[in-house]
Parts: structure tokens; sequence; C-alpha cells
């Protein structure tokens, strides 16, 4: 399966368990639109990693990147669906909660990623 590929559908089926235990602990109901909304905004999120194959751009400023989109794009999407009210204190929280799940998120993947990298060395090695 394509890279890319992959990545969108990782991406829509955390943003998609994410949004499941948000519904379960505020008991919030949702439609079309929203489930339509959170299955776009995991798509972009797990699209947006694309930057990462980029050798020439520094680290810091891939994550920059993929950060700074995905919370324009949940900032987008929860402005209309009116999941955060446009005011500072509830944007700031939702900005920290945001970034925190992110954060988490990408530790976990770049965790992944390294220990990966070490077992391909330890057999190339071997050969």
């Amino acid at each position: 399966m394509n890279k890319t590929l992959k990545s969108t559908l990782q991406g829509i089926g955390i943003g998609s368990s994410i949004m499941l235990i948000f519904i379960a602990i505020f008991e919030v109901t949702i439609g079309f639109q929203e489930v339509f909304s959170v299955y776009l905004f995991g798509a972009v999120c797990g699209f947006l990693p694309i930057v990462y194959e980029v050798d020439r751009i520094p680290l810091p400023f891939k994550l920059i990147i993929h950060l700074g989109g995905s919370i324009l794009t949940f900032f987008i999407i929860s402005t209309i669906n009116h999941w955060v009210p446009l005011q500072p204190e509830p944007l700031i929280g939702a900005l920290t909660v945001f970034t925190l799940i992110f954060i988490v998120i990408w530790l976990i993947f770049l965790i992944i990623n390294i220990q990966q990298s070490k077992k391909i060395n330890t057999k190339l090695k071997k050969m």
C-alpha cells in the first residue's frame, strides 16, 4: 500500500478513535457532518507527515509544518462544527489539549520509527 495512503488512513483511524473517546467522556451526539469532519480532519493530519519525506527540510521545520497544518485544520473544522467557542479561554484550552495529544502521538511514532531503524541496522550488520 502506498505510504501516503497508509498514513492518511492511519490518521483517519487515530482521529476517529480520539473522537469516540471524547464522545464517551462528554456524552455528546454527533451527526453526519461531524462524522465526515472527523474523517476529513484525520485524513489531513495523516497526510501532513508527507513533509517528513523531504530531506532538505530540517526536522524542527517539518514538525512545525505538521503541527501547524494540523492545528489550522482542527480550528477550521471545529469552527465550522461549533465544537470550540471563538473565545480566548476555550480556544487556548482546545489548543493546549490538541497540542498535547499531537505531541504524544508524534512521540509514539518517533519511538516506533527508532525501534524499526535499530532492527534494520541490526539485520544489515549481520549481513
